[in-house]
């Protein structure tokens, strides 16, 4: 029996021992690979008469998440070292291309990209801005979407193939809305909020879109499309006149074969894959084929090495603030507590003489956005500029942390605005009896265990609640009235919970300018006086190995919460869920994320 005990114990630690070896060696070789897949390139460099090949496929984000360390475990071990699609990546290759001689020319390879319409304005307005330089766009789809379309617009020549087609639709959103799941499992959301449009609780206290939601997202769709029309329309002269909008209603261009795409000049050719990208390769000056074709990736390193030279005198500071703000999601949001401490350490470097604020959030805790604020307040202290550049949402909590600055821009197709506050509690009392689960309460006082997730709020605790949204509310108007110089009363008519697209934020002095990120560093650097400045992107890069490691025990954790079978624990693990409705004081200013259908 001892024997056959110690063997156990013996068989269990080499159970765990050998896990542990082969989690380190599978670490190991996943920082060699990522380190590998970073550098892989670089020795031979961009050589004569290359060509610039941006692949449009995936979703489009504002940049790399932990800067470049986003590691993706299935990718990595089957060889895949394709870097995400940003922003960030694709404007600094475009504006690499523009001035590097040894660039001939730039191939769009369509298939189906797709994103919020700012970002894809913004590599849109990078690409118009290329052609300054009188190189060639080539574009190319077998078949093509919207997002690829608003882009290809662009090139010199646009290629489809014979038997492709355009996938072109207009603009369009879906949300889902649960309160029917809600109600059949037993859990009901008891919502408090100021503002008619703060329509981000809808989902979870109604059955289907009010008519206050659905005018104001058909409005803000509509103003966005009208803007990407108009770009598309100045690009191809034969598509004036409300053609497009004819071509995808009336004749059902998705629907039609490559002739009639071709008749009705959305594209200059039908032509198969190789023979087109044989005609490039000539036009870069080879015989056969596109022989030197580089990656946006590559071309923009040259550009990153100084994003993040943090010892750099004369700086004008970039930090990024993406995602919802303080969100439960591991490495997608924004940490207040991060953003505020990076935001400090800004104020006492003295090397910084300039902020930008680049934002694209549609908001998210209250508390954790009036920490930013005030962050950003310090540093505005100094008698530094502090500029905001928006991308593709600047809305609610996101327009909250962007009111004080001392200038505004936001892309012509940003999302900002929705300035208001809600508050969702969730009752799980029917869910408790179905499962079979009782709870029973002992407390001091009567408002001991308010607000809990086990009975309805009475008038009293609503009440309670509503006030509190509405403080949370003034302190908002009151942040984005100071900020913008809007007396309250009229920030009030114009506030109301709305989400607006940038042009009409203008119109309502919300925004400044209408302008990308580099005409925002440039406004600040003008502003701090600066003749040459170095700019330099925070927050800057994370060890890979840490992340890997994090990555792997969020992993674990969640393979773990597959293997609960006790209600209790169910509920237990569930709880970490349920809070994030509640928030930071159950006060959440914002506004739902978009899913765009082009």
């Amino acid at each position: 029996m001892l024997k056959k005990f110690f063997f156990q114990v013996l068989t269990s630690f080499m159970g765990a021992w050998l896990a542990i070896v082969l989690a380190g060696v599978v670490a190991v070789v996943l920082v060699v690979a990522l380190v590998g897949s970073m550098f892989s390139g670089n020795a031979e460099g961009v050589r004569k008469n290359s060509v610039l090949k941006i692949t449009l496929e995936g979703v489009l984000e504002e940049r790399e998440a932990g800067h470049n360390i986003n590691i993706q475990l299935g990718d990595l071990l089957n060889g895949g070292r394709e870097k995400v699609q940003t922003v960030e990546t694709l404007v600094a290759a475009i504006e690499e291309a523009k001035s590097n001689s040894d660039i001939r020319c730039i191939y769009l390879d369509c298939k189906g990209i797709g994103g919020a319409p700012a970002s894809l304005h913004a590599v849109r307005e990078a690409l118009q801005d290329f052609k300054q330089c009188k190189k060639k766009i080539f574009a190319y789809a077998d078949n093509m979407t919207g997002g690829d379309y608003f882009l290809a617009s662009v090139a010199d020549e646009i290629a489809l193939n014979p038997a492709g087609q355009v996938q072109m639709h207009g603009l369009g959103g879906i949300s889902l809305f649960y309160k029917d799941l809600f109600d059949k499992i037993g859990v009901e959301f008891q919502a408090v909020r100021v503002g008619k449009g703060k329509s981000a609780i809808e989902p979870y206290t109604s059955s289907t879109m009010s008519d206050v939601a659905r005018e104001q997202n058909l409005t803000l769709y509509t103003t966005l499309w009208n803007g990407m029309t108009a770009d598309m329309q100045k690009s191809r002269p034969a598509l004036q006149a409300g053609r497009l909008d004819t071509l995808i209603s009336v004749d059902l261009i998705s629907c039609r074969p490559a002739k009639f795409v071709l008749d009705n000049k959305v594209v200059t050719s039908l032509e198969y894959r190789h023979a087109f990208e044989d005609k490039i390769g000539r036009y870069s000056g080879h015989e056969h084929g596109m022989e030197n074709v580089v990656s946006p990736q590559l071309l923009a390193q040259k550009q990153a090495a100084a994003d993040y030279n943090f010892s750099a005198d004369n700086q004008v500071a970039v930090v990024y603030a993406c995602g919802g703000i303080d969100t439960s999601v591991a490495g997608s949001g924004i940490n207040s507590a991060e953003l505020t401490e990076q935001i400090y350490e800004l104020v006492e470097d003295k090397d910084v003489k300039a902020l930008v604020l680049r934002v694209n959030s549609p908001g998210g805790s209250a508390f954790g956005s009036e920490q930013i604020w005030e962050a950003l307040e310090k540093f505005k202290a100094t008698g530094r500029p502090f500029v905001v550049s928006m991308g593709d949402y600047a809305a609610s909590g996101g327009y909250y942390i962007s009111s004080g600055a001392d200038r505004i821009f936001a892309d012509p197709l940003t999302i900002t605005g929705s300035i208001g506050i809600y508050g969702l509690i969730p009752n799980i009392h029917g869910l408790c009896e179905k499962v079979g689960l009782n709870p029973q309460m002992v407390a001091t006082n009567p408002q001991a265990l308010f607000p809990n997730f086990f009975y309805s709020m009475d008038e009293r605790q609503l009440a309670a609640m509503q006030s509190m949204v509405e403080d949370g509310y003034n302190l908002f108007v009151k942040r984005c009235s100071d900020g913008r110089k809007i007396p309250v009363a009229k920030l009030h008519e114009i506030a109301d919970g709305r989400p607006v697209a940038g042009t009409t934020a203008l119109k309502l002095g919300l925004v400044d300018e209408l302008g990308s990120l580099e005409g925002a560093v440039k406004y600040a650097a003008t502003r701090a006086k600066l003749k040459k400045w170095n700019v330099v992107k925070y927050p800057g890069g994370k060890n890979p190995l840490q992340e890997l490691l994090k990555t792997l025990d969020e992993q674990q954790n969640a393979f773990a919460l597959m293997s609960v079978t006790d209600p209790q624990r169910v509920l237990e693990a569930v709880r970490p869920l349920l809070m994030e409705f509640a928030g930071n004081g159950a006060l959440q200013a914002s506004m739902p994320r978009i899913i765009f259908s082009y």
